[in-house]
């Protein structure tokens, strides 16, 4: 994956681009210009905090070209968040939500809406950064932005794990003779060995893998609905599918979203190409927004329609891993199962699964730059042109995750929500980032558009996130919260012990 910063006009690059280029930046520290450029402002502490401007986007070095519209944004978005996502975890989030998971995908949506306005905000700030460990280092300090970085580590260290499961169960429902373990360990060597040859994975492909999806998706509504027209008898367009109040309950639904919102995850890294966007102010905030709506349509037509089919879930009692499959099943035969299994197969196991390992490699890299990693993170591979050091970590880490989620009996709804809390988290901070910083430090309080952007639609979203976040279950709140424990230990160890300088952006 590139890492040089160069980028076609018309073509979205893929998100480490950005990261990796920040990285570099940071680690030669801001030039002369760039440090003229930059605006003065209060901060908490009663001092000065510098603003970074557009001007101060491209440091000495730096090799950005402000080619990306809001249309290129919005293809990268869908191609890494997968808009049949939904299959993998249909049943999961059917059982929690009492036959209710279009509601689920919905709640889960409105999150997202309001942190997508806290990101906008914040991108129009620090227009060069694109991190929430960024944002919530200048409003509150280091160690509260070492923590916010830490949990994007959880969530993004779980993450390729998590989609090799998603795609090893999607290809068991199909082959239950092959164990899941040994399909787990299959694409973790198809991505391991893309990620250490340093193969650049073409544009072009990664559209035609959005388009399949796509097709995979219209193909299942078209024959869900003429499933329906004709069943009347047993399938039905209801709108208890959606929401029934008979069943409905609040504990179960919120438990419904925090797996939902896995769909969702993710939004937040189209901000990484705020360097290379034409507008980096408004277009990567109005790209994010475009793409959650668009996945919100996706996700919830999906869902309704497979709950249509089936509204009692008896297709797939005892075995909601496979669920979605099922019901495609039921739908139109075996072959539409097998196209919907394989579709998420190839989605989250190979193409999710090399972006994220990439992506997060250069997050890794960002942060060892910064004084927050082993140095030895922070070299970059003239062969692959990409952090080859965090790779190999990432893939022995995805070894050691994927077994001990194996032997521990941690299933995969679960793995699912132990990344949620990662996510979670932080856009909690991020939202409450938003008010400090805008209504209290800037004092930006005049008119209704102020007191909804910088207070209510804020709070709405810390509110909403933390309420999903505390939903997520034992398992996932206590390894979040031991995660945490761990990062404060960490960081006082490098701050006071070590005497490290943390450079958080």
């Amino acid at each position: 994956m590139s890492a040089n910063g160069k980028t076609n006009a018309g073509a979205p690059p893929k998100a480490p681009v950005a990261v990796a280029t920040a990285a570099s930046g940071a680690a030669k520290g801001v030039s002369d210009d760039a440090t003229t450029a930059r605006l003065s402002m209060p901060e908490n502490n009663g001092k000065k905090v510098t603003k970074p401007t557009v001007a101060t986007q491209q440091n000495a070095g730096d090799d950005f070209k402000a080619t990306l519209t809001v249309k290129d944004m919005v293809v990268w978005g869908l191609i890494t968040m997968v808009p049949i996502s939904p299959m993998a975890v249909y049943g999961g989030v059917f059982a929690d939500s009492g036959g209710m998971p279009t509601l689920a995908f919905l709640i889960g949506f409105v999150a997202v809406l309001f942190s997508v306005f806290s990101f906008g905000i914040m991108i129009q700030h620090f227009p060069s950064s694109g991190s929430i460990f960024t944002y919530v280092s200048h409003v509150f300090g280091k160690l509260p932005g070492f923590i916010a970085g830490w949990l994007m580590l959880l969530q993004y260290l779980v993450s390729p794990a998590m989609v090799y499961l998603i795609a090893a169960i999607a290809i068991h429902s199909m082959l239950p003779d092959v164990p899941i373990l040994a399909l787990c360990f299959g694409f973790l060597i198809i991505v391991a060995i893309v990620s250490l040859i340093g193969m650049k994975t073409a544009m072009v492909v990664n559209k035609v893998a959005l388009v399949a999806q796509l097709a995979i998706l219209a193909l299942f509504v078209v024959c869900g609905v003429m499933f329906v027209v004709q069943h009347p008898e047993s399938a039905n367009f209801s709108p208890i599918n959606l929401f029934n109040p008979a069943k409905f309950e609040f504990g179960g639904t919120m438990s419904a979203v925090s797996l939902a919102v896995m769909s969702y995850v993710g939004f937040g890294a189209i901000a990484t190409l705020t360097q290379e966007a034409k507008d980096p102010k408004h277009g990567p905030s109005r790209a994010m927004m475009v793409m959650a709506i668009l996945l919100c349509v996706l996700y919830a037509l999906q869902c309704f329609i497979a709950t249509c089919i089936d509204p009692s879930g008896a297709a797939f009692a005892g075995n909601t891993d496979n669920a979605f499959y099922a019901v495609a099943k039921m739908a139109a035969g075996p072959w539409l199962m097998v196209v919907c299994a394989v579709g998420v197969a190839l989605a989250q196991g190979v193409f999710t699964a090399i972006a994220q390992q990439n992506s997060i490699a250069f997050v890794m890299f960002t942060m060892a730059n910064g004084g927050c990693l082993p140095k030895f993170m922070a070299k970059m591979n003239k062969r692959t042109n990409s952090p080859l050091n965090a790779v190999i970590f990432i893939i022995a880490l995805s070894v050691v995750l994927t077994l001990l989620f194996h032997f521990s009996g941690i299933d995969m709804n679960t793995v699912v929500k132990i990344s949620n809390f990662g996510a979670l988290s932080t856009y909690v901070m991020l939202n409450v980032s938003v008010i400090v910083f805008c209504w209290f430090q800037l004092k930006q309080r005049k008119g209704a558009k102020a007191v909804f952007m910088h207070l209510v639609f804020p709070a709405l979203g810390a509110l909403v996130c933390f309420a999903i976040l505390m939903s997520v279950g034992t398992v996932a709140l206590v390894t979040g919260v031991v995660f945490i424990l761990i990062g404060i230990a960490y960081y006082l160890v490098l701050t006071r012990v070590l005497h490290r300088q943390i450079n958080l952006g």
